[in-house]
């Protein structure tokens, strides 16, 4: 047990660290001499009774079997930016799209929550491994694995929503601070989550037999890295056409119907992730739980806040010779270069030790209906989650982000967010 204490970072851990935690971390760490476990400042045990909130490393030869890999592989928060509107609105102006939503939320809501249970209720099947391409022994075909292109599905899917979709606005300021700007954005959240659990049966098979290095470079898991994004950015053009709002959409190339549309993101950021490190010299596989990896992470990191808050968006240092509008990679000095990219959800049986960052949320303020009953959310139970103090914002400025750059809050419109 002292040993793997050794190997275990708790710098960076926002609250006191539960027994279940200290042991969680200490079971992953007996796999492997090389592995290390740094607790980000959103650790705690969720309702599935998991550790979550954390980074791994080990070393790209160890087995596959010391990755902690969950069930949620590559679940990310991507979004969408809408456009303006007319031309020529004075500076400051309500954007129009947000107001004419505004006026009529109901309408706007139903409309979601129909579009929810179309998804749900088509004979479709989502994306599986069934649906990755298969392959000839080409050299054209070898030469698009090799530069990273798709191919086309072996057969059509439905957009998966496992988590969270919905409209939100803020207000952003310009480059010169001298005006502010209303924007609208389309916010989509999950996993492909059969998929994941695909892989993650496929992990718990293969990985007493394979390295780590073998493991990332297996076709399945750089399909669901790739597919998870192009799902996302299916539902982002299925709901702007819902709602009318004006988004540049192009056709999914890799759609063996060559009817589907999507839209291609503002910003991405993973809350799971499982890459190489940047440091080819180092020889490390990194796992990230309830966070994303900040070196290779452009135009600003989404924070998931609960469903009544939105999302929080953590801009990145400026830099005007790029397009990036939310900032540049974040100027990490910490070791490990790490953000966490959601809030917490306690377990009632693990409750955080600091009861004042916490708040209790209905499950009507998380958005968790089904639009037909609005009853059953009122006599619902409270859910305890994380609201980042003070003391928060200081623990993620050692990871990184400078609070001079800025926080966007992505304020809900119109959401739907699963129980």
């Amino acid at each position: 047990m002292a040993d793997a204490r050794e190997n275990m970072d708790t710098r960076h851990a926002h609250n006191a660290c539960s027994a279940a935690e200290i042991d969680s971390c200490c079971s992953v760490l007996r796999g492997s001499p090389h592995s290390h476990v740094k607790l980000l400042p959103n650790h705690h045990i969720g309702a599935d009774a998991q550790l979550h909130g954390f980074h791994f490393s080990c070393h790209l030869e160890d087995k596959a079997s010391v990755l902690p890999v969950g069930v949620d592989m590559f679940n990310m928060v991507s979004m969408y930016e809408c456009g303006d509107g007319p031309s020529g609105a004075p500076a400051g102006a309500l954007n129009p799209h947000a107001l004419g939503i505004l006026n009529d939320v109901p309408r706007f809501q139903a409309l979601l929550h129909a579009y929810i249970r179309e998804l749900d209720e088509s004979p479709l099947r989502p994306a599986r491994f069934d649906c990755i391409p298969e392959q000839t022994e080409t050299e054209a075909t070898s030469h698009m694995q090799v530069m990273g292109f798709n191919c086309v599905d072996t057969r059509p899917w439905k957009p998966e929503i496992s988590n969270r979709v919905g409209l939100f606005h803020t207000f952003t300021r310009s480059t010169s601070k001298d005006e502010r700007k209303h924007k609208v954005f389309l916010v989509v959240s999950g996993c492909l989550s059969e998929a994941a659990e695909e892989f993650h049966n496929l992990w718990l098979d293969s990985r007493d037999h394979i390295t780590c290095e073998e493991l990332l470079r297996c076709e399945e898991l750089n399909w669901l890295r790739s597919t998870t994004q192009r799902n996302h950015n299916r539902v982002a053009s299925e709901v702007s056409a819902l709602f009318g709002l004006p988004m540049r959409h192009v056709a999914d190339a890799d759609d063996p119907t060559l009817s589907a549309r999507m839209i291609f993101p503002t910003t991405s950021t993973y809350k799971t992730d499982l890459r190489q490190s940047e440091d080819s010299a180092r020889q490390r596989v990194r796992y990230v739980d309830g966070g994303c990896f900040a070196d290779i992470s452009n135009n600003g990191i989404l924070f998931e806040m609960f469903g009544s808050e939105g999302f929080w968006l953590f801009q990145g240092p400026r830099d005007f010779s790029d397009n990036y509008a939310y900032g540049s990679v974040f100027a990490s000095t910490n070791e490990v270069p790490c953000m966490p990219s959601a809030t917490v959800r306690y377990h009632n049986l693990h409750l955080p030790t600091n009861p004042h960052n916490t708040v209790m949320i209905s499950a009507r303020a998380r958005g968790a209906d089904d639009g037909r009953d609005d009853s059953a959310a009122h006599g619902s139970p409270t859910t305890p989650f994380l609201f980042p103090d003070e003391q928060f914002f200081n623990v993620i400025q050692e990871l990184g982000f400078n609070r001079n750059d800025g926080t966007l809050n992505l304020m809900p419109l119109v959401y739907f967010e699963r129980g």
